[in-house]
């Protein structure tokens, strides 16, 4: 009796313990529910791993960007600006190692001053790179497009000035002359492209800053007083010379084409920047030549971009006004800034003028031209 009950105890054993390694899909005709890959859905062991992996590659955190890979960029309401926008709205940057914060300003100057206060890395801007460059050690490091597009001095069609053309010979589509400019007032944002332009012009006829009052003001607050009759000579840049001129019947009394000046939007940075990110530095110019190319080939993306960017800053730009500039004036892409003297206008119209007009001490000359550097355009394979 003790053999048999030693048996079927033996037997009962065996049975839990086969029961117990079954698969979870539940007991089936001849084992089949312990198969891989059975019919009727039961989870393997290969699920059960490959449900772990998913798992913890979810629960994986992204990689940390360093803080060397950060930047800061100051930007502007400007089509100056688009390169960077569409790279950090797309997330381009992280995916390539670096991280972009986007910091508005109105105008060149202020960002100058962020730069010097150590708030900015980088700057995409206009002529007021120059003094960046030699009062706080900044550095040019790349271009992003032609800056001489849609640029100008306007002037209503009754004006003195909308009278008399070619007053120089040397410049035959100016508008005016010495005695109807002198005394007249200048509505035109300071330590700005515009400013300079307003030197360049009052140039062209023997005058300087001192023979005219120069109000500073930014565009858009300058262009409203314009339209209440507020000031002579009124500096607009685009959107606004479109509409001064399509829409309000006004006339440009000078563009930059017609002073001959040719200038450039900078991208400039910091001197500790230049020092302890190159490496970042190095994508970020890569990626905004390959924007370039990009925002080229598609125009009407481009304008989409423009004119949403406008908006946010608080400007309102009709798509084909966007369509207009982007066509007329387009940006420097990969072959562009590899064939291009890179710093050449930027020196010979910009700083040139600013050291003629005084407005640059003459021995500061040096000095900015020395913080022009290509290293990091070769370092992005982009300059020899």
């Amino acid at each position: 009796m003790r053999k048999v009950l030693a048996v079927i105890l033996v037997m009962v054993l065996g049975t839990t313990a086969l029961v117990g390694c079954s698969g979870k899909g539940g007991e089936g005709k001849n084992g089949a529910d312990n198969v891989p890959g059975n019919a009727d859905g039961g989870q393997t062991v290969e699920d059960e791993a490959r449900e772990e992996a998913d798992g913890a590659e979810k629960e994986t955190p992204a990689a940390e960007i360093d803080e060397s890979h950060k930047l800061k960029v100051g930007v502007l309401a400007a089509m100056t600006a688009l390169p960077v926008v569409d790279i950090s709205n797309n997330g381009t940057d992280k995916e390539n190692g670096i991280e972009i914060e986007l910091i508005p300003f109105s105008t060149g100057a202020p960002m100058n001053e962020a730069m010097a206060a150590g708030e900015l890395d980088v700057s995409f801007i206009g002529a007021a790179a120059v003094f960046s460059l030699a009062n706080n050690d900044s550095k040019m490091i790349g271009e992003i497009c032609t800056d001489t597009v849609a640029i100008d001095l306007i002037v209503r069609g009754d004006s003195d000035i909308a009278g008399v053309k070619g007053e120089n010979p040397d410049y035959p589509e100016i508008l005016g002359s010495a005695d109807t400019v002198k005394g007249k007032t200048i509505l035109c944002p300071a330590g700005t492209l515009s400013q300079f332009e307003v030197s360049k012009y009052l140039n062209v006829f023997g005058l300087t800053m001192d023979d005219v009052t120069f109000v500073p003001m930014e565009y858009a607050q300058a262009y409203q007083a314009f339209k209440t009759g507020e000031g002579d000579i009124l500096a607009t840049r685009s959107p606004q010379t479109y509409t001064a001129i399509d829409d309000e019947g006004w006339v440009s009394a000078a563009s930059m084409k017609d002073l001959k000046a040719d200038a450039t939007a900078q991208i400039v940075v910091s001197a500790e920047a230049y020092e302890n990110k190159a490496d970042a530095l190095s994508v970020l110019l890569s990626l905004v030549a390959k924007e370039g190319d990009k925002l080229n080939g598609d125009v009407e993306y481009a304008a989409s971009l423009m004119s949403e960017w406008f908006r946010q800053n608080g400007q309102d730009i009709d798509l084909e006004v966007s369509k207009r500039q982007l066509s007329e004036k387009p940006f420097y892409g990969v072959e562009d800034v590899k064939t291009r003297e890179f710093g050449a206008d930027f020196k010979n119209t910009l700083v040139e003028f600013y050291v003629e007009s005084e407005q640059l001490e003459a021995e500061l000359k040096d000095t900015v031209c020395n913080n022009v550097r290509n290293d990091i355009l070769v370092k992005a394979g982009l300059n020899e």
